[in-house]
């Protein structure tokens, strides 16, 4: 089975986001995914603010009401704000008991699709391949063989489950970024001819920082 994560934090501590705005550009971006979402693929949201209830819980996906999973992960302080997302990812596949050979498609929910061609490649080689990954970095606009675009990727869950960011480190000067930590782990862990390298996602991306835009 395939599924589809949308990660939310409706509440972005780690820059001090939130409002109407913030929950705008979820909505619009939400709606545009799930408009271009087949019906092969079965979509979860999950949010991080320790929530019962919000707007997110309106979405439906072929006239069926789209899941949401509450969790409160947002409120653990680490590093960076992809280890508070791994950990949302993870409480999805263990709560909706996601198997391990099952694909699981994560996207940024303020990003968006700009067309279907990413799911219908991962429902039509999902047995060709474990990883589905544009290695890029966004920041420099170029191929970067050990940095990738994490706002959107599919993985075998087992991959997923077994993934972990490195510890902080007050001694290390340099520290890799979650982009970094992310393909070095599929580069090793996967065999090459199981990771297909997509050239081009079709992800327009609203990064939280800056609300900076940039299609990949």
């Amino acid at each position: 089975m395939i599924y589809l994560i949308i990660t939310t934090s409706i509440i972005d501590k780690a820059y001090n986001k939130s409002g109407q705005q913030r929950n705008k550009t979820y909505m619009e971006a939400i709606r545009q995914t799930l408009q271009l979402l087949p019906s092969d693929i079965q979509p979860i949201i999950v949010e991080n603010n320790n929530n019962t209830e919000s707007f997110l819980d309106n979405f439906t996906h072929f006239e069926k009401k789209v899941p949401v999973h509450y969790t409160n992960n947002n409120e653990i302080k680490y590093d960076h704000k992809g280890k508070n997302e791994l950990l949302d990812i993870k409480s999805v596949i263990e709560t909706y008991n996601i198997q391990e050979d099952d694909m699981i498609i994560k996207i940024t929910g303020r990003y968006y699709p700009l067309n279907d061609d990413f799911f219908y490649k991962v429902i039509d080689e999902t047995e060709m391949y474990d990883v589905f990954i544009k290695f890029y970095n966004v920041c420099t606009f170029k191929y970067v063989e050990n940095d990738c675009v994490l706002g959107l990727y599919a993985m075998k869950c087992k991959y997923v489950k077994n993934f972990y960011y490195e510890e902080y480190d007050d001694s290390i000067n340099e520290r890799k970024s979650p982009e970094v930590q992310f393909a070095t782990y599929i580069r090793e862990k996967i065999e090459k001819e199981r990771i297909c390298e997509v050239d081009c996602l079709f992800l327009r991306c609203c990064f939280a920082e800056y609300l900076r835009m940039l299609d990949v």
